[in-house]
């Protein structure tokens, strides 16, 4: 660990502990959570699958200063994967993040900024799919906002986004760092107490170092949000993407140039029971790939909570995934499906301890070289400590 490094998980460590926190403005929520587990296929190879047992420790925290216009909220998180017999994959994480909002009249700004350092075996999980070995990555996230109300009916939203990727011992992989920059321009109108239209204009440009490859895209989005009763919403919107790209194949020399024209597709729905809560979502929508090119993603997620009792919980997620190259380049290394599949069952032992026991199959393949399917299957038990807030009417009150 270099003296970065070591700076970077002091400052985080520290800030896991409270100072004083005497006005009833500020809050503390830190939380910690030990997992230990199996997975029959760690490296989601095709081939000589690898089991291991592993044990995750994750120790996060949120805090914070409170007003009638104002809101700043730190986040700080440390975490650690020890895989048995697999010491290349071991790995920690370190977040640390800020949340501040100001509202003034009719506007409202707002900063979001983060430093993450985690690595390429959880980032191109739902991405690229290198996981089989373990790339250190930095990502350094910088997103402002604001938006103004300009009537009862209608908000007017503006936002930028710039994110930067690096990653560390990366000869030998295809993986390279990249820049990555994305312009929001949105009115949202409320046509009555349950409907609300959303009118969006994104603009996206993304450069990668490593190779010679940019990617320039205009996009334009219409959608609907509504209410249909106290336990029932849903949500659909439809777009048009027009795209510029250019990648340099860094083996071949071989120069792909293309302009394209494509549709955006997304919807999604929450349904609530007395018990249940179903959630799910479809999307179509370009994302920035670690490999020198942008990618193209449909994908359909799936949330059920239900439950059982006052103590006892069940869920149950599901991810299906097809990623592709963006902008009408095509390269076979992305046309890669991945799906993911999770029951589990939380116990709440007392108000600050809940146990989870949950199994996971997983799965990718490619559907241009049909490589062949690499699949996984891992359980897991998972314990959870909310620590609790000291005991004085001033923290009550939050």
């Amino acid at each position: 660990m270099n003296t970065r490094q070591f700076k970077l998980g002091c400052v985080l460590l520290c800030s896991l502990f409270s100072v004083t926190a005497a006005a009833e403005k500020w809050y503390w929520e830190p939380v910690f959570t030990a997992i230990s587990g199996f997975d029959d296929n760690v490296r989601l190879e095709v081939s000589d699958p690898e089991s291991v047992f592993s044990l995750h420790l994750d120790a996060n925290a949120r805090f914070g200063f409170r007003t009638e216009v104002s809101d700043i909220e730190f986040r700080t998180a440390l975490k650690t994967h020890q895989y048995d017999g697999a010491d290349d994959l071991d790995y920690n994480e370190a977040l640390i993040g800020l949340d501040a909002s100001l509202r003034r009249n009719l506007d409202t700004m707002r900063l979001m900024a983060s430093i993450l350092r985690d690595s390429s075996r959880t980032s191109e999980l739902e991405t690229t799919g290198f996981v089989d070995t373990n790339i250190p990555r930095t990502q350094i996230t910088i997103n402002p906002e604001w938006s103004r109300r300009l009537s009862e009916r209608s908000l007017l939203r503006l936002g930028f986004t710039h994110t930067a990727v690096d990653y560390e011992n990366t000869p030998g992989t295809t993986l390279t760092d990249y820049r990555f920059n994305n312009l929001m321009v949105g009115l949202d109108y409320k046509l009555s107490e349950t409907t609300a239209l959303q009118l969006t204009m994104l603009g996206n440009h993304y450069t990668a170092d490593e190779f010679y490859s940019k990617f320039d895209s205009v996009a334009l989005q219409a959608g609907l949000s509504h209410r249909f009763s106290e336990t029932l919403s849903a949500s659909a919107a439809l777009g048009v993407r027009n795209s510029n790209s250019f990648f340099i194949n860094p083996v071949t020399l071989e120069r792909d140039e293309e302009r394209d024209l494509s549709s955006l597709i997304s919807f999604s729905f929450r349904k609530e029971w007395e018990k249940t809560t179903l959630e799910g979502a479809f999307t179509t929508l370009d994302l920035p790939g670690g490999e020198g090119r942008m990618l193209n993603r449909e994908g359909v997620t799936l949330g059920l909570k239900h439950r059982i009792n006052e103590r006892l919980e069940f869920t149950l997620d599901g991810i299906y995934i097809e990623n592709k190259s963006a902008g009408g380049i095509v390269n076979a290394a992305d046309s890669r499906t991945y799906y993911l599949i999770e029951p589990g069952l939380s116990w709440r032992i007392s108000r600050w301890w809940t146990v989870t026991g949950s199994y996971r199959y997983r799965a990718q393949e490619n559907r241009v070289t049909n490589s062949g399917l690499a699949d996984s299957n891992a359980l897991y038990l998972n314990l959870q400590y909310i620590w609790p807030r000291p005991w004085s009417p001033d923290w009550k009150a939050l």
